[in-house]
Protein backbone atom coordinates (compact mmCIF):
# COMPACT_ATOMS: atom_id res chain seq x y z
CA UNK A 1 0.00 0.00 0.00
CA UNK A 2 1.90 3.34 -1.35
CA UNK A 3 0.50 5.78 1.16
CA UNK A 4 0.55 9.66 -1.06
CA UNK A 5 1.49 12.31 0.90
CA UNK A 6 1.71 16.29 0.04
CA UNK A 7 5.06 16.26 2.11
CA UNK A 8 8.05 14.43 2.94
CA UNK A 9 7.52 15.34 6.29
CA UNK A 10 4.90 13.26 6.68
CA UNK A 11 6.79 10.36 5.51
CA UNK A 12 8.53 8.00 8.36
CA UNK A 13 12.35 7.95 8.87
CA UNK A 14 12.63 4.37 6.86
CA UNK A 15 10.92 5.64 3.96
CA UNK A 16 12.88 8.15 3.36
CA UNK A 17 16.51 6.46 4.11
CA UNK A 18 15.08 3.47 1.76
CA UNK A 19 15.02 6.08 -0.90
CA UNK A 20 18.34 7.51 -0.19
CA UNK A 21 19.72 3.85 -0.77
CA UNK A 22 17.95 2.36 -2.99
CA UNK A 23 15.76 5.24 -4.99
CA UNK A 24 15.05 2.94 -8.12
CA UNK A 25 13.64 0.26 -5.62
CA UNK A 26 11.54 2.45 -2.89
CA UNK A 27 10.65 5.41 -4.93
CA UNK A 28 8.55 8.12 -3.06
CA UNK A 29 5.01 9.15 -3.90
CA UNK A 30 4.65 11.38 -6.64
CA UNK A 31 3.70 14.87 -5.17
CA UNK A 32 6.69 14.06 -2.92
CA UNK A 33 9.91 13.78 -5.19
CA UNK A 34 9.48 17.89 -6.20
CA UNK A 35 10.20 18.83 -2.23
CA UNK A 36 13.06 16.06 -2.29
CA UNK A 37 14.99 17.29 -4.68
CA UNK A 38 14.32 20.75 -2.98
CA UNK A 39 15.28 19.54 0.44
CA UNK A 40 18.34 18.07 -1.25
CA UNK A 41 19.36 20.80 -2.76
CA UNK A 42 19.01 22.93 0.53
CA UNK A 43 21.03 20.65 2.57
CA UNK A 44 23.90 20.71 -0.13
CA UNK A 45 23.50 24.89 -0.40
CA UNK A 46 23.64 24.68 4.02
CA UNK A 47 26.86 22.64 3.59
CA UNK A 48 28.78 25.76 2.08
CA UNK A 49 26.90 28.48 2.97
CA UNK A 50 25.21 28.66 6.79
CA UNK A 51 23.52 31.70 6.62
CA UNK A 52 20.08 31.08 5.75
CA UNK A 53 19.41 33.90 3.67
CA UNK A 54 22.11 33.40 1.12
CA UNK A 55 20.36 29.77 0.48
CA UNK A 56 16.73 31.29 0.21
CA UNK A 57 17.89 33.52 -2.58
CA UNK A 58 20.08 30.73 -4.26
CA UNK A 59 16.77 28.54 -3.82
CA UNK A 60 14.61 30.80 -5.09
CA UNK A 61 16.76 31.42 -7.99
CA UNK A 62 16.63 27.97 -9.04
CA UNK A 63 13.07 27.13 -8.49
CA UNK A 64 9.83 29.21 -8.35
CA UNK A 65 8.95 29.06 -4.93
CA UNK A 66 8.09 31.33 -2.33
CA UNK A 67 9.98 32.36 0.48
CA UNK A 68 7.73 30.25 3.16
CA UNK A 69 8.28 26.98 0.60
CA UNK A 70 12.43 27.48 0.77
CA UNK A 71 12.28 28.13 4.48
CA UNK A 72 10.32 24.79 4.98
CA UNK A 73 12.29 23.30 2.71
CA UNK A 74 15.19 24.41 4.66
CA UNK A 75 14.04 23.34 7.89
CA UNK A 76 13.48 19.96 6.76
CA UNK A 77 16.85 19.63 5.27
CA UNK A 78 18.41 20.34 8.60
CA UNK A 79 16.42 17.61 10.42
CA UNK A 80 16.98 14.98 7.37
CA UNK A 81 20.79 15.84 6.44
CA UNK A 82 23.93 16.05 8.90
CA UNK A 83 25.27 19.67 8.02
CA UNK A 84 29.34 21.02 8.88
CA UNK A 85 27.51 23.29 10.85
CA UNK A 86 24.64 22.70 12.48
CA UNK A 87 22.43 18.95 13.30
CA UNK A 88 19.88 18.96 15.34
CA UNK A 89 20.07 15.57 16.93
CA UNK A 90 16.83 16.12 19.73
CA UNK A 91 15.04 16.81 16.58
CA UNK A 92 16.24 13.24 15.07
CA UNK A 93 16.08 11.62 18.09
CA UNK A 94 12.22 12.80 18.64
CA UNK A 95 11.52 11.70 14.98
CA UNK A 96 12.80 8.10 15.37
CA UNK A 97 10.89 7.57 18.24
CA UNK A 98 7.60 8.53 16.88
CA UNK A 99 7.93 6.10 14.46
CA UNK A 100 8.72 3.82 16.95
CA UNK A 101 5.92 4.88 19.14
CA UNK A 102 3.76 4.24 15.84
CA UNK A 103 5.33 1.02 15.13
CA UNK A 104 4.35 -0.44 18.76
CA UNK A 105 0.86 0.84 18.32
CA UNK A 106 0.61 -0.79 14.80
CA UNK A 107 1.83 -4.03 15.98
CA UNK A 108 -0.41 -3.95 19.35
CA UNK A 109 -3.35 -3.52 17.55
CA UNK A 110 -2.72 -6.09 15.30
CA UNK A 111 -1.52 -8.55 17.83
CA UNK A 112 1.94 -9.32 16.48
CA UNK A 113 3.15 -9.52 19.89
CA UNK A 114 6.77 -10.60 18.25
CA UNK A 115 7.40 -7.63 16.75
CA UNK A 116 5.80 -5.46 19.03
CA UNK A 117 8.49 -6.92 21.91
CA UNK A 118 11.60 -6.24 19.20
CA UNK A 119 9.63 -2.27 18.76
CA UNK A 120 9.66 -2.10 22.17
CA UNK A 121 13.55 -3.20 22.56
CA UNK A 122 14.46 -0.82 19.59
CA UNK A 123 12.57 2.27 21.32
CA UNK A 124 14.52 0.97 24.52
CA UNK A 125 18.17 1.36 22.24
CA UNK A 126 16.95 4.73 20.97
CA UNK A 127 15.82 6.47 23.72
CA UNK A 128 18.49 4.74 26.48
CA UNK A 129 19.15 4.20 30.21
CA UNK A 130 18.64 6.48 32.34
CA UNK A 131 21.27 7.90 33.76
CA UNK A 132 23.13 6.16 36.84
CA UNK A 133 25.00 9.38 38.47
CA UNK A 134 22.60 11.13 41.26
CA UNK A 135 22.10 14.57 40.68
CA UNK A 136 23.69 17.45 42.75
CA UNK A 137 20.97 18.97 45.05
CA UNK A 138 22.95 21.71 45.07
CA UNK A 139 23.42 22.28 41.82
CA UNK A 140 20.24 24.53 41.75
CA UNK A 141 20.92 26.77 44.31
CA UNK A 142 22.26 30.28 43.56
CA UNK A 143 25.23 31.23 44.16
CA UNK A 144 27.24 33.98 45.22
CA UNK A 145 30.47 35.62 43.50
CA UNK A 146 33.03 37.41 45.21
CA UNK A 147 35.79 39.34 43.71
CA UNK A 148 39.18 39.55 45.98
CA UNK A 149 40.84 43.23 46.11
CA UNK A 150 44.27 43.81 47.96
CA UNK A 151 44.07 47.75 49.04
CA UNK A 152 47.27 49.91 49.66
CA UNK A 153 48.41 48.19 52.79
CA UNK A 154 48.37 45.11 51.59
CA UNK A 155 45.10 43.78 53.40
CA UNK A 156 43.15 40.92 51.36
CA UNK A 157 39.37 41.48 51.34
CA UNK A 158 36.36 40.10 49.57
CA UNK A 159 33.54 41.84 47.88
CA UNK A 160 30.05 40.40 46.94
CA UNK A 161 29.67 40.72 43.20
CA UNK A 162 26.65 42.81 44.25
CA UNK A 163 28.59 45.43 45.87
CA UNK A 164 31.07 46.01 43.19
CA UNK A 165 27.58 46.54 41.01
CA UNK A 166 26.87 49.33 43.16
CA UNK A 167 29.86 51.66 43.13
CA UNK A 168 30.14 54.11 40.73
CA UNK A 169 31.97 54.66 37.90
CA UNK A 170 34.76 56.25 38.88
CA UNK A 171 35.64 53.39 41.33
CA UNK A 172 34.54 50.55 38.94
CA UNK A 173 37.20 51.80 36.56
CA UNK A 174 40.04 51.84 39.23
CA UNK A 175 38.88 47.88 40.48
CA UNK A 176 38.93 46.94 36.98
CA UNK A 177 42.26 49.20 36.51
CA UNK A 178 43.50 46.88 39.63
CA UNK A 179 42.20 43.41 38.22
CA UNK A 180 44.38 43.63 35.09
CA UNK A 181 47.63 43.79 37.36
CA UNK A 182 50.46 41.33 36.26
CA UNK A 183 50.83 38.89 39.05
CA UNK A 184 53.99 36.46 40.08
CA UNK A 185 54.32 32.45 40.10
CA UNK A 186 53.99 33.07 43.85
CA UNK A 187 50.69 35.35 43.63
CA UNK A 188 49.44 32.99 40.61
CA UNK A 189 49.22 29.59 43.36
CA UNK A 190 48.20 31.54 46.50
CA UNK A 191 44.81 32.44 44.40
CA UNK A 192 44.62 28.86 42.75
CA UNK A 193 44.71 27.15 46.73
CA UNK A 194 42.47 29.75 47.28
Amino acid sequence: MVREYKSIAKLTHDEIEAHIVDPENNPLPERCKEQFGRVLSAARLLDDYPDDNHVIRLMRAKYDVSSSTVRRDIALARQLYKSRHTFDWDFWQAWMIKDQLELIHECKLSGDLKEWNKAKLVLHKIIGDKPLCEEDPRRMQANQFFIQIVNNNGEQRSMPLGDVRALNDQEKKELIDNLYQPIDDAQAEEIMQT
